[in-house]
């Protein structure tokens, strides 16, 4: 029977040190002192002195601090930059020249219509509980290693708003529009996914050729058309 109300004690959440006591003392103590889980801050006291609550109330609700969640906003054209597991490095106004570490450990599935953004959970390690819930951090994602990816800089890229194209150098002197897929955008720096090939020459800076909309979709137009300076010219 001693091994059973010892049992009973221990589900009922009555700390080591005050079993002991009991067992020591053969007396039930008029009060129980219930240690905290983990170290945090309590958000939720819902007891208070000379209260009476059912079986199964909750009582007290504590946040751990250890580590904090943060949730950052990420555009839907950069969430394929950032996938569950990439490392993050964090600063926060409150505490300049501190640096916390953490990563992405969620994508939650729901894009907000108003801004075009997924929300990355990311936990964070805060040593010292120096970050604490409501304050604002900056993040800096850095994305599992990948295999080598084909890059151009940005500004050769010339979008037609139904198409991004590349003026591709012909080994004749001339040139050639190419259609291009492209990918992520970081640093002036395009990845393209199909239509060039590795060591082909481009027009570094393609925008020079347009100064409108409307111009730059003539100026892809012409070199589309543009005769084939090797055929042979028709006689009248």
């Amino acid at each position: 029977m001693r091994d059973a109300v010892r049992q009973r004690l221990v589900v009922l959440g009555v700390p080591e040190p005050t079993i002991r006591a009991v067992e020591t003392s053969r007396k039930a103590n008029a009060s129980t002192t219930l240690t905290a889980p983990i170290d945090g801050v309590v958000t939720e006291l819902g007891a208070r002195e000379g209260s009476s609550f059912a079986s199964g109330a909750s009582l007290f609700r504590i946040n751990g601090l250890r580590t904090v969640w943060v949730n950052a906003q990420i555009p839907e054209a950069k969430v394929s930059s950032v996938p569950a597991g990439s490392s993050v490095d964090a600063t926060a106004t409150a505490w300049p020249g501190a640096a916390f570490k953490g990563e992405v450990i969620a994508l939650l599935p729901q894009v907000d219509p108003a801004t075009r953004t997924l929300t990355a959970r990311v936990a964070l390690d805060n040593p010292g509980y120096k970050l604490s819930p409501g304050m604002f951090v900056t993040l800096d994602f850095r994305a599992p290693a990948s295999v080598p990816q084909l890059v151009v800089p940005s500004e050769a890229l010339i979008a037609t708003g139904e198409r991004t194209v590349v003026v591709a150098a012909r080994d004749d002197g001339g040139f050639d529009v190419v259609n291009v897929t492209t990918g992520a955008e970081q640093d002036g720096r395009t990845v393209i996914l199909s239509g060039l090939t590795e060591g082909q020459p481009i027009v570094l800076s393609g925008q020079f050729l347009v100064d409108s909309e409307a111009s730059l979709k003539s100026t892809a137009n012409r070199f589309d058309s543009a005769p084939d300076p090797s055929a042979p010219e028709k006689q009248p």
